[in-house]
């Protein structure tokens, strides 16, 4: 193949990837050997006329008043771009499924299967509160569910698409700390637990991790569960929240959370601060946490959280974690994501009593 073909060609194709087209016309000046096609012998006959001189006004094929290699260059784009409308008038798009059934906190990753290798894939997601997409490569992409709903990804590329419809149910969750002793975490997942929030430890002072976060992260890692973390708070002032920032990413930094970290706010010592001081306390320790990178929130008794803080301020810009064991979700206001619904629940793995937990929504 001529080397200037070869160049033209890359360069065309490169040009031309990622475009659809609709039609496929040839100007009839562009079959310069009357052969009633337009392909690589119509390159071959143009260059043997410019080399012999042939100055013909019909070979001008880009209509700048000159017969050159440069009607070669439009020539070899003119059929490069007929190559690329065949492929993607016969694109076809199919996935191994067209419908996921997942929890709150599950990740998704599928590949859309082409015979099209010359443009690029789109997506979207009808619903990204539901169903959002995390990163594309090509034709694999990564898809997080957050919120209890149904939502459609499309895979669009040229005039075909194909829709994966994702419909997310509540994720079940406990809260884990080394309270809870030796755990199978194999048979967690086996009984239907599909996330679990581990205490990585508490306070602002050193030495104050949970003895168990660290076996208890790894265990629940390989067993495929969703994992989050939360931190145990002593803070009275803004300082004291600051300081357990810097303790907690002593704990957690560079783990990586399929959960928010959430700081577990209960005492009463806390309780009794201002309104004011409290929420200052809290939104200090997510925005510490925050800056790191993480998703964030905060953990609190129900009548805790509206008597000693403004709910509304905090559950605008933070995730809201309660514990009411005796109220139906239905009966919370519209702010509250996780609701923990009992702190005696039983589950297969685990030897003692465990404060059990639904997930609705994990979009901040």
């Amino acid at each position: 193949m001529n080397n200037l073909f070869k160049k033209s060609l890359i360069t065309a194709t490169a040009i031309l990837s990622v475009i659809c087209y609709s039609t496929s016309v040839f100007a009839a000046g562009f079959d310069v050997n009357n052969d009633n096609t337009v392909n690589v012998n119509d390159v071959t006959f143009l260059q043997n006329e410019i080399s012999n001189f042939n100055d013909n006004t019909d070979y001008d094929l880009n209509n700048d008043g000159r017969v050159d290699v440069n009607d070669i260059s439009t020539l070899q784009i003119e059929i490069s771009k007929n190559d690329i409308e065949t492929i993607e008038k016969n694109t076809k798009l199919s996935v191994t499924t067209n419908e996921y059934k997942k929890n709150v906190g599950d990740t998704v990753t599928f590949t859309v299967t082409t015979n099209n290798d010359v443009s690029d894939i789109t997506y979207t997601s009808s619903d990204s509160s539901v169903a959002k997409i995390v990163s594309t490569d090509s034709n694999t992409v990564k898809v997080k569910v957050n919120k209890v709903g149904s939502a459609t990804v499309t895979a669009k590329q040229c005039s075909q698409s194909v829709s994966i419809r994702f419909s997310v149910e509540k994720a079940k969750c406990i809260d884990l700390s080394e309270w809870n002793g030796n755990i199978d975490f194999n048979k967690v997942k086996k009984s239907g637990v599909t996330c679990v929030i581990l205490r990585a430890g508490y306070g602002k002072d050193p030495n104050q991790e949970d003895n168990k976060f660290q076996e208890y992260y790894r265990q629940a890692k390989s067993a495929g569960l969703n994992v989050g973390a939360y931190w145990y708070s002593y803070a009275t002032s803004v300082d004291a929240a600051k300081a357990e920032v810097k303790n907690c990413m002593n704990t957690i930094g560079g783990k990586q959370f399929d959960l928010p970290a959430f700081l577990d706010v209960e005492e009463y010592r806390q309780a009794v601060l201002p309104r004011r001081t409290l929420t200052d306390i809290i939104s200090t320790f997510c925005d510490g946490i925050k800056s790191y990178g993480y998703d964030v929130g905060m953990y609190s008794a129900k009548s805790m959280l509206v008597d000693s803080a403004y709910p509304d301020e905090l559950s605008s810009k933070y995730l809201i974690w309660i514990a009411a064991p005796n109220t139906s979700y239905s009966d919370f206001p519209s702010y509250v994501d996780i609701h923990q619904y009992s702190w005696n629940g039983k589950v297969n793995g685990i030897p003692e009593k465990v404060d059990m937990n639904y997930i609705y929504n994990l979009n901040c």
